[in-house]
């Protein structure tokens, strides 16, 4: 039989018939063996490759029940984006393996060498010492990572430390260098030295009967297993690592399939596989231009994708016209691409006639009034008693992990008991998701996108002059103001400490070490100090105590409840009952007679913590129930514990103290909840608004909005341009999008959140 020509190894027409080798090398006229890839058949099977992870995506998200509740039609849409999308993948990498592949399958002759050296090495007549030789080389790669991998292991810890990103990724790569440099050193010791024991252990050049060179094969085989397992055990959902996965998976199958494919029809230069590879790349284009009118696909795509979310990214990226970091095509949420001053990111300039934010139309000019001198107090009016106030902040303290909240769990017996004299609220909203956002908020009354900021979008943004905040309003009415914390925040957050007499911030260390700190055991002593000498002065006074636990890292501690040594959380329900220990003292010390009587006292937290209800672990990327929700119990001398389920927020916490004293928190945002506190059950009704405002270390920009009455959340993600709205009545779990079902669900919340948007100063 007779072997056509085929000229060097990038050849486009496919070579059949050669016979002058068996299936794995050996001289086998009988056998005929399948062409090697060329480049035409290596890019096709690359883009069928990434077109079946596509499909895969599709099934994933079916049996998850992200498309459950589509219709045929969006499901089939969502079904051929998928596909199109990570096709479109298959275009890039398609170009990177069709000219890498072929070369390499035509000159190292992989199946050769494995015949000849793994499978049937006898039939090959390879000698022992030739089998040990390639184990040797095998295994020394093996070992000179080991150097490799520590100098990684000890630059990602060094590289942690540093606060700039530039500055870790040039590090990384300076240590990467170094780390190759040290393998490529140790490689050619440890080669001979592994081939000087083989030769002596091995003579025969066989291991259990199988040849030397499947003992690097087997390791390598064994170590991805290790790795693979350990990785899918992480706690890794804060970094969505779903689409790196899924592009791995795109390039196994692919390689599998230009192994398979060869010679075969479908990979072949002729009109169906020219003819498939236009389908590709016709969805491809129909999906860029068509997803933005398919609202439920690019929802679900942006929200639940992998593989298909780094695409769209990427192509996001590279078709933003303008260069505004937003695209109009693929659903980017661009009204206008020609002009980088128009966007989801710009300031809406009300009356100007243009859609500047791309929000849904011009905001309406407001012709402010001239403000109006405040009316005299009614002349029966009494003066409010100038009260002490205790506000504890617990960080990252999620109310439905407190027994207090109704938690199976016994993690905070003593606030469960110090708050039955207390008045509970039971639906309470942080306006951001994370603490430099979150406490500013607090402080000042005000949404963190109405805070006037320094460096607004900078990772630690300090506090300017022209805020007001509670420590400034007291301190100014005659009222002591202290704190004392032990964190790093409190350091870098200028303006943070306006109006504070003394601020013990004693024991603080940098951010990372602060991932293990326990401040808590030397923070209560400083606490019960303080409200001890306080306590016997005159003057009123204002006492911030902040407790970093139960925030990540999570720790189990000696003496102590612990309810398991693996798993987030029950080492965050530990980290609980840890500060709630600790807790005691303070609330034996508020429990005296002297500060019982004349005290204030609020608890609450800065945000809440997620475990992958929504794909995420942790807080600060989004303004699920899960982030947003936080305690707020308020004891007030006189007033009888009770609870209360009309919704509240952080920003009422400033109006609140200053109406029950008499002071007046003029650029508070929030509203007073005196009224309810004594006893009427009227409160004025008031959209709770939340903030996830871009920064360098996440830049996604998310709104959130709590119709009060109605219980209706609306959830409009500015970066992606994917808006959810939620019942929380009966979906507290935020896990039924109303519109998927109804477009026209939440629009009059939609209108409320769209205006709160539209005069965000920027």
């Amino acid at each position: 039989m007779g072997t056509p020509e085929c000229s060097g190894a990038l050849f486009l027409a496919p070579c059949e018939g050669i016979v002058d080798k068996g299936p794995w090398g050996s001289v086998s006229p009988s056998v005929r063996v399948r062409p090697p890839p060329t480049v035409f058949s290596a890019f096709t099977a690359t883009v069928w490759g990434f077109a079946l992870v596509g499909l895969a995506e599709f099934v994933t998200l079916w049996f998850t029940g992200s498309i459950a509740r589509l219709d045929a039609a969006g499901t089939v849409g969502i079904l051929l984006h998928l596909v199109a999308l990570n096709a479109l993948i298959g275009y890039a990498a398609g170009i990177a393996l069709a000219v890498t592949v072929p070369p390499l399958v035509n000159t190292l002759e992989p199946m050769t060498w494995l015949r000849a050296h793994v499978l049937a090495p006898h039939e090959a007549g390879t000698s022992p010492k030739e089998l040990n030789t390639t184990a040797a080389w095998g295994l020394g790669i093996l070992l000179a990572m080991v150097p490799l991998a520590l100098v990684g292991l000890v630059s990602g810890v060094i590289g942690h430390g540093f606060n700039q990103p530039r500055l870790a990724g040039g590090f990384a790569g300076l240590m990467a260098l170094v780390g190759l440099s040290v393998a490529f050193v140790a490689l050619f010791p440890a080669r001979t030295a592994v081939g000087w024991t083989l030769n002596r252990l091995a003579p025969q050049g066989r291991v259990l009967g199988l040849p030397t060179p499947f003992l690097p094969i087997g390791l390598v085989l064994i170590a991805g297993l290790v790795v693979l397992w350990t990785v899918t055990g992480l706690d890794l959902g804060a970094y969505r690592l779903g689409g790196l996965f899924a592009i791995a998976a795109g390039i196994v199958v692919s390689l599998g399939l230009i192994g398979l494919g060869r010679g075969r029809v479908l990979f072949r230069t002729g009109a169906l596989s020219i003819g498939c590879l236009a389908i590709f790349a016709g969805l491809g284009g129909w999906s860029i231009y068509g997803l933005g009118d398919t609202p439920q696909a690019a929802r679900t795509l942006t929200q639940y994708g992998t593989g298909s979310h780094l695409a769209l990214n990427a192509l996001r990226s590279a078709l933003d016209r303008d260069g505004d970091g937003y695209s109009a095509l693929l659903g980017g949420g661009d009204c206008d691409d020609t002009s980088a001053a128009i966007g989801p990111h710009a300031k809406e300039i009300p009356g100007n006639g243009i859609d500047d934010n791309c929000v849904g139309g011009d905001a309406p000019k407001v012709v402010t009034p001239p403000p109006k001198p405040p009316p005299p107090p009614p002349p029966e009016a009494k003066p409010r008693p100038r009260w002490n106030i205790v506000f504890l902040l617990i960080d990252t303290l999620r109310p439905d992990h407190l027994g207090v909240y109704g938690y199976e769990r016994n993690t905070s017996p003593f606030l469960d008991e110090w708050s039955k004299s207390a008045v509970v609220f039971d639906h309470v909203y942080a306006h951001a998701p994370n603490t430099p956002r979150s406490m500013p908020s607090i402080f000042t009354g005000r949404y963190p996108s109405r805070v006037e900021w320094i460096k607004r979008f900078s990772n630690y943004a300090g506090l300017k002059g022209e805020n007001e905040t509670l420590f400034e309003i007291f301190q100014a009415a005659g009222w002591r103001t202290e704190a004392v914390t032990a964190h790093w925040y409190f350091e870098k957050a200028k303006g943070i400490k306006q109006g504070v007499d003394h601020w013990d911030n004693r024991g603080f260390t940098t951010i990372r070490e602060s991932n293990t700190q326990s401040a808590a055991p030397q923070t209560t002593p400083r606490v019960v100090k303080r409200l001890n000498t306080l306590a016997k002065d005159d003057k009123p006074f204002v006492l911030f105590a902040h407790y970093f636990e139960p925030h990540g890292k999570y720790m189990n501690h000696p003496k102590v409840r612990v309810f398991g040594k693996k798993g987030l959380v029950n080492k965050y329900d530990s980290e609980i009952a840890f500060v709630d220990h600790h807790l005691k003292p303070v609330f034996d010390a508020l429990d005296r007679p002297e500060l019982r009587e004349n005290t204030v006292v609020v608890i609450t937290s800065d945000h809440g913590e997620a475990f992958k209800e929504h794909g995420f672990y942790f807080h600060g990327r989004t303004l699920y129930e899960e982030e947003s929700r936080v305690p707020l119990i308020v004891r007030v001398p006189g007033v009888k514990g009770k609870r209360v389920g009309t919704p509240a927020a952080l920003v009422d916490i400033l109006p609140t103290l200053a109406d029950l004293t008499g002071q007046t928190a003029q650029k508070a945002l929030g509203r007073s909840l005196a009224p309810i506190l004594g006893g009427d059950n009227a409160l004025a009704s008031m959209p709770i608004f939340m903030e996830n405002l871009p920064y360098p270390n996440y830049k996604k920009h998310v709104v959130a909005m709590v119709d009060p009455k109605t219980l209706t959340k609306v959830i409009r993600n500015i970066t992606d341009n994917v808006t959810e709205v939620y019942d929380l009545r009966t979906d507290e779990g935020e896990k039924k999008n109303l519109l998927d079902e109804d477009p026209d669900a939440g629009q009059k919340q939609l209108q409320v959140l769209n205006a709160f948007i539209d005069a965000d100063p920027g």
